[in-house]
């Protein structure tokens, strides 16, 4: 398994799309946020997708690191990016108080119109439209 600091850019934007999409999709059944807590598996995905939230984060601001700041805030504003940076930093540092409406407002609002624009992110790179921040 290769580590996170060897992953190149598409690669990092791929993967995180892959994470996004997993938590979307393994929430699809949960209809309103209390379902989260009626059972210990419906716990066990609360936890998971709230984990794959914090990853997407992480990733997203690894990728803003790496171009500098360049690419994400700039060409892409219909996103709060700052504010899926500090959903990110929350997670990791105040998990006990994660509220899961907000995650699933974050599953059923926020995600799939970030997946829309990480495959355009995508789809722009690809074209060379970002030439100036070569892919690893």
């Amino acid at each position: 398994m290769r580590s996170m600091s060897d992953m190149g850019l598409l690669e990092r934007l791929r993967f995180l799309t892959m994470k996004a999409e997993q938590a979307v999709n393994r929430t699809e059944d949960i209809k309103e946020f209390r379902q989260f807590l009626v059972s210990p598996e419906a716990m066990d995905l609360f936890d998971a997708t709230t984990l794959r939230i914090q990853v997407v984060g992480e990733m997203l601001k690894q990728i803003d690191d790496m171009t500098g700041g360049r690419i994400l805030c700039p060409c892409y504003p219909e996103i709060p990016w700052r504010s899926v940076f500090g959903m990110r930093n929350f997670i990791s540092h105040e998990y006990c108080m994660v509220d899961p409406e907000e995650i699933f407002n974050v599953v059923k609002e926020d995600l799939p119109y970030l997946i829309e624009t990480l495959h355009r992110i995508i789809a722009d790179f690809e074209a060379g439209i970002h030439s100036e921040i070569p892919p690893r």
